[in-house]
């Protein structure tokens, strides 16, 4: 099986992709278009785009913000 994504330029090419899916020669997956979709903002796409820390990482974090935390303290 092969996929392919069309750009549908005229009305009349649709009722022509229809007709191939009632012979069952091809399957049609209607998708959304994406020109309306909402781009994230700079803050959404760092936390989108950012690092993952693994368990270990995030408590040695915690580790060290703690030292910093107590090192301020009198």
């Amino acid at each position: 099986m092969q996929t392919y994504s069309v750009d549908i330029l005229h009305p009349k090419a649709i009722r022509l992709l229809e007709d191939l899916a009632d012979l069952k020669l091809i399957t049609l997956k209607e998708e959304k278009a994406v020109e309306n979709e909402k781009k994230p903002t700079a803050l959404q796409e760092l936390l989108l785009t950012g690092p993952v820390w693994s368990d270990e990482q995030f408590e040695s974090v915690l580790e060290a913000r703690k030292s910093i935390s107590k090192t301020g303290q009198r």
